[in-house]
């Protein structure tokens, strides 16, 4: 089981792996994503967003990874309402509020809540665009990936694989 220090450093390492992927992989259908990766600021946003969700399951209890993703979650709500995307801000704050509905190493350390927390990054900009966003499949593959890094990091993943052999 990590600390949030190993936690950080899995997302941002699992992250490398993502984004190196991305830039490797033919994506015939994807042909925007090669200008998208060009841009640094979009490639940093990927890893804040891999660490992040890499953090995100150790919210539900007082801990050094919940000290570090409110305090980010606050700066970039604020800059939310600064900018007028009150209905994002919304959003993350109703994501950041979840993990206190349960326990610790409940629903957040489970596969399900890997694949359906950050469902909002898809799902948000369909319902108000009525298109998904290149970007959001790729934000999206970056929240997921982080997340898996906290299960894998947490002996999970490996407990998982252990319990499908018998």
């Amino acid at each position: 089981m990590a600390n949030y220090k190993g936690h950080i450093a899995g997302g941002a390492g699992f992250c490398f792996v993502y984004v190196g992927l991305l830039a490797v992989l033919p994506w015939s259908v994807l042909t925007s994503t090669a200008g998208i990766l060009s841009n640094w600021q979009f490639v940093a946003g990927l890893f804040v967003v891999g660490i992040l969700f890499g953090l995100w399951p150790d919210i539900d209890t007082n801990s050094k990874a919940q000290d570090i993703f409110f305090g980010v979650a606050f700066v970039v709500d604020i800059a939310l309402v600064a900018t007028g995307r009150i209905e994002a801000a919304a959003y993350l704050g109703l994501l950041a509020m979840t993990p206190i509905v349960g326990k610790h190493r409940g629903w957040t350390h489970s596969f399900w809540a890997m694949i359906l927390v950050p469902l909002p990054i898809l799902l948000v900009p369909y319902l108000n665009n009525q298109y998904i966003l290149p970007t959001s499949f790729l934000l999206y593959g970056a929240a997921v990936t982080g997340y898996f890094s906290h299960l894998f990091f947490d002996g999970l993943v490996t407990k998982k694989i252990r319990s499908y052999r018998r």
